[in-house]
């Protein structure tokens, strides 16, 4: 008895099911339909706060409240994805105005919620204070530091260790300034010392000194791609935070501005005797978003800024402003309600 040829049959009943140039039926390649199977059953975010929060622990199934909503969409912005370092100056004319008070609880918000690293260096050549402010460093270590070892620094490990870490997880680096210091942080080191960082940090706030003249921060504003200038409540304040965007301005520094946000700290819990909304809309004519700082007392005691202690007020106001600047992020267009991202 003759054998079929095994190939003769496989040429016979391939084109019954194996058909290699058959195309999906149009509606099974339909995203829309694809869409509309996928979202019958989808599960969605439930809330925990407030009357749905509680309805919810008895088994009643409420999304989320537009307060909850807002927040979500907020924190998303603060947790936008950054493909190259990026580095927001945070600057003041005028001593005591709450400039490294801001940059800390401002670091420590980016922290607590970004996946990445984020650091915060004080490059105030005279008297910096952001490790008072945040968390010293156990050995005394500095910015110098950094930027003279000796060793090379190419593993993250190498140059963490002249990090302070707080309890936002921000790595903080320390100005060199002590009672025994002889010489203020110089421009050269300065960028010596951030060209580092910026090989292992995805985001950096830089507390600058008063001086907008001095090296270091020239050295600063030259490798920031954002600045955040913050002023008091008062006329003052209002009037070195106006001349501080026209001091950058007349000296090729545009790019920063376009990028620039205000911040409006109040430094008293009474309504200021200044028309809050008035400097609003001094800035809003020049298109610069502000952020009102609400007075803390936590913020106020002057020592280690700890999130978990803010007013709520506070903590709000601080995801608003890292939004705000997380909104400029390279990459990222945030649509007709933000404030203008870059494509």
């Amino acid at each position: 008895m003759a054998h079929s040829d095994p190939g003769r049959v496989l040429e016979r009943v391939r084109p019954a099911y194996d058909n290699r140039s058959a195309v999906l039926p149009p509606a099974l390649a339909s995203p829309e339909l694809l869409a509309e199977i996928a979202a019958v059953r989808q599960a969605h975010l439930r809330s925990t706060a407030g009357v749905r929060g509680a309805l919810n622990k008895v088994g009643f199934s409420f999304g989320l409240s537009p307060a909850e909503q807002r927040a979500e969409d907020r924190r998303n912005r603060i947790r936008r994805a950054l493909t190259t370092p990026y580095q927001i100056a945070v600057v003041s004319v005028k001593g005591g105005v709450g400039r490294t008070t801001t940059a800390a609880a401002l670091g420590s918000t980016f922290a607590k919620l970004r996946p990445d690293r984020v650091a915060a260096v004080d490059a105030n050549p005279d008297f910096g204070d952001l490790a008072t402010r945040t968390v010293r460093h156990p050995y005394g270590l500095t910015l110098r530091d950094l930027a003279t070892a000796s060793h090379p620094l190419d593993s993250f490990s190498s140059v963490h260790a002249y990090t302070a870490v707080n309890a936002a997880d921000l790595a903080v680096i320390a100005s060199p300034w002590n009672s025994d210091a002889s010489e203020a942080l110089s421009g050269t080191e300065y960028a010596t010392g951030v060209e580092t960082l910026r090989r292992h940090y995805n985001l950096l706030l830089v507390d600058c000194g008063t001086g907008v003249l001095d090296s270091v921060t020239d050295m600063v504003l030259r490798s920031s791609d954002a600045v955040l200038v913050v002023t008091p409540a008062t006329v003052g304040g209002v009037t070195g935070a106006v001349a501080t965007l026209n001091w950058l301005s007349s000296h090729g520094f545009d790019h920063l501005i376009a990028a620039s946000m205000v911040a409006i700290v109040h430094h008293q819990p009474v309504k200021p005797t200044v028309d809050v909304e008035a400097i609003e809309k001094l800035f809003a004519s020049a298109q610069r978003p502000t952020r009102r700082i609400p007075f803390d007392a936590h913020l106020a005691e002057g020592g280690e800024v700890d999130l978990r202690l803010l007013d709520k007020e506070t903590a709000l106001a601080f995801e608003e402003l890292a939004a705000g600047l997380a909104d400029d992020f390279p990459g990222y267009d945030v649509g007709p309600a933000g404030f203008g991202g870059r494509a």
